[in-house]
């Protein structure tokens, strides 16, 4: 065989390996990085982390202040105090005047909110895995995220793949949960280090955007890594905003705490 057609040949092979691999991750939806195993396996035990993070924080309470924003308007701005057990049970009072004028509660079954305005009041329990705190906070966030949140955690949808890339500002990194045939369904944003979160997005199966967190003045309480102030927005003009001023770990609790009833009268 003439050299020319030695070293042809062997070039052709190599071009058109590498071009069916390319249609095929192209085929596939997915990215080169999505096909790294080394990407995918520290992806996997990034989330490890992220699980085991505050893991043995099992009750926890605070005070603080809460602010509500729609469309630039405030319209909740009051002292908030609250208390919470791991991984269903969230117990949570705004505060008027010293008064408890709102309440929710879950107790992992049902789900409780209780406003009170002079001798007005509105009660309502549903099942709690259909709760959100969207007529709080004006944001559809499920209670069990709230929870999570509180205890200094990271809420984690179900997933089908992980993967890691780098954030398009060029500082820091995007940790990616994709689920099949919905697409991206959660995005971590951590620093350089892949040690801090700093900002987490949670989407639909549209690809819309349901919620946004941003996690600031993070604190050592007991051991346990705890941010004291959480921002929590959408793309519709809704924020929200708690700063923290005293929290407390590993505290006694009552399961009463976390049921509520209607006045007397109902």
């Amino acid at each position: 065989m003439p050299i020319a057609r030695q070293i042809f040949f062997p070039l052709i092979t190599v071009l058109l390996l590498s071009a069916c691999t390319g249609i095929t991750a192209h085929l596939s939806g997915k990215t080169a990085e999505e096909q790294d195993e080394a990407n995918i396996a520290e992806a996997k035990n990034l989330l490890t982390a992220l699980q085991n993070k505050n893991s043995s924080l099992k009750n926890y309470k605070g005070i603080g202040k809460i602010k509500v924003w729609k469309k630039d308007q405030i319209q909740i701005d009051e002292r908030v105090a609250w208390v919470g057990s791991d991984p269903h049970k969230i117990s949570i009072a705004v505060l008027v005047s010293g008064f408890p004028a709102v309440k929710l509660a879950s107790d992992g079954e049902w789900f409780y909110y209780l406003e009170v305005q002079g001798n007005k009041h509105y009660f309502k329990k549903i099942s709690a895995s259909n709760a959100n705190l969207k007529r709080l906070i004006a944001i559809p966030i499920h209670s069990n995220d709230v929870i999570t949140l509180l205890a200094g955690r990271i809420p984690l949808r179900d997933y089908h793949s992980a993967y890691i890339t780098s954030h398009s500002s060029g500082s820091g990194y995007v940790l990616i949960l994709k689920k099949r045939w919905w697409g991206v369904v959660e995005k971590i944003y951590l620093d350089n280090d892949k040690s801090h979160v700093h900002q987490l997005e949670v989407f639909n199966r549209n690809g819309s955007l349901v919620y946004r967190v941003d996690f600031e003045n993070t604190r050592e309480i007991q051991g346990y890594q705890v941010p004291f102030r959480l921002k929590i927005s959408n793309d519709e003009g809704s924020d929200f905003q708690l700063d923290i001023d005293r929290y407390w770990a590993d505290v006694p609790v009552s399961s009463s705490v976390f049921v509520l009833t209607p006045p007397e009268g109902d």
